[in-house]
Parts: structure tokens; sequence; C-alpha cells
């Protein structure tokens, strides 16, 4: 839910009605960009106290499935190499592969981070939030001089069964882009947990897309940027790339020539 494509541009900081509230909630829901894609990415570690940092890279491709977002991660640091599958929309799932590689669903260990150091989980990624039912319109203001819708966000019981600290999150989405720009995750307490932004666009073959995003632990203030390094749009994988079997096979080789570097 983090890619952008422009819609009519409008310069409208007016509250929704409970009407054009739930309306243009749907029509976020509903957006997919056109065909599949492959992103070339960097995960960068900063510790607030410490100039160090810590690096990870990664591939992610993405498609769409009835409407629902389903993303493959293969991630790599010093320590070694994970893949996962992550399917979107009010029925998540979460799958790896385990030691023998064979795929195992993990739905349980969403919020836990992909490597030790850093922030970034599949939680993040995977968007659930966006699709939790119980949705409340809070307001339209102006983010980064454009107007952005947020919504509070609360989760199901069956997700807090398995996730009892966060309490809610809230987002907020840009009725200009039509994409995710900010998600901020309380915990059970009311607590401020981690803060999502979407710092840049770029335009990629036609259709912009994200560039940057950054996550911060609001407690201690570390924070993590995700920057993609390269993107190719308006592909056709099969399907099988995309299901729990497949993740035990190669992922799909995408030519230098149709990636093109941001």
């Amino acid at each position: 839910m983090f890619w952008a494509l422009p819609s009519v541009a409008q310069d409208d900081f007016r509250r929704l009605s409970p009407e054009d509230a739930q309306k243009v909630l749907s029509e976020f829901r509903a957006y997919r960009m056109a065909g599949d894609f492959c992103m070339k990415f960097e995960i960068t570690h900063h510790l607030r106290k410490s100039d160090e940092t810590e690096t990870c890279t990664g591939t992610l491709y993405g498609t769409w499935e009835k409407g629902v977002p389903i993303l493959r991660i293969e991630i790599a640091n010093g320590n070694g190499e994970k893949s996962y599958l992550l399917i979107g929309g009010n029925a998540p799932e979460l799958w790896t592969l385990d030691s023998e590689k064979r795929p195992v669903r993990m739905d349980k260990n969403s919020t836990e981070p992909f490597f030790e150091n850093l922030i970034f989980t599949p939680f993040e990624l995977q968007t659930p939030f966006v699709y939790w039912e119980n949705a409340q319109y809070e307001r339209t203001r102006r983010f980064r001089g454009r107007p952005v819708h947020f919504f509070k966000m609360t989760p199901p019981e069956s997700f807090l069964a398995e996730n009892p600290d966060i309490g809610f999150v809230r987002i907020g989405f840009d009725r200009v882009y039509n994409a995710l720009v900010s998600a901020e995750v309380f915990g059970a307490d009311g607590k401020l947990k981690k803060t999502f932004s979407l710092s840049r666009v770029q335009k990629v073959q036609e259709q912009y897309t994200i560039r940057e995003l950054e996550l911060r632990d609001d407690k201690t203030r570390d924070k993590d940027e995700f920057v993609v390094t390269a993107a190719a749009l308006n592909l056709r994988f099969p399907n099988s790339v995309f299901t729990p079997e497949g993740l035990a096979e190669p992922a799909p080789v995408v030519p230098a020539a149709y990636m093109e570097k941001l």
C-alpha cells in the first residue's frame, strides 16, 4: 500500500461527511498499480545516539489477486538471507521458509523485525491495518502541503489476541497521490510506539511509486530508512511466484534493461 499514483489534484482540506469518508477509504483500499512490479531496496538502521549504521538489501516483488496485494520479499544482511510472502487484505497471511526450505505460515510473528537490529517488520509492509473494519474518520488536514485524510484503525479481536501490545493505528493517506503517507502505531496503553512516513515518491515508467520511507521507534528514537534503488513496473510474473510453495523456488530475475535506477 506504499506505492503511489496521481489522481486528480485537489486543494481541498474540508472535513469529509460520513458518506464521503467511507467512499474515499473504499477507493483507497481498492487501488492497485498496473501490472506486477519489482523493486530493489536498501534498509539502513540508524541509532539516535550513534553514528554507526547497519544496512540490509533486498528485492520486493508485488502483484494483486482479486484486489488483494501480495508481496514477495527476498532480504539479506551479513548474517544470512530470508524469504517472505505477505498476503494483504482483510485476511492477511505471512509465510516464510523453515530450515528445510519448506513453507511455514507465521502470522503470529508479523510484528517481529526482519532482522534483529531492524525496526521494520512484515506488519509495516503488509499493512493489514488498512483493511481493519473498525475505521473511524478523524480529520483532513495539510500534511507536507497536501490534503491528507486521517483514520483511526482499531484491530479485530483475532489480531489483538496475537498482538496484545498494539492498541490501534492512525493512518493518513494523500488524496492527491492516493497513497499511504503516514501510519502511527499506538500501544495498548495509548502511547505512540512507531511512526511510519513516506518521504519521497518518484515517477517510474509513467507511474509514481515510492522512493523513500522512514520508520521511527518512538521509544528509542532510532529509525530505519527504506530506500528503493531500482524499480521495474508493468511486469507479469507467473502466479507461482506469489504462492507459499513458490517461496522455495528461486525468485524471478528481472533483466537489468527493465530496471530503472532511482
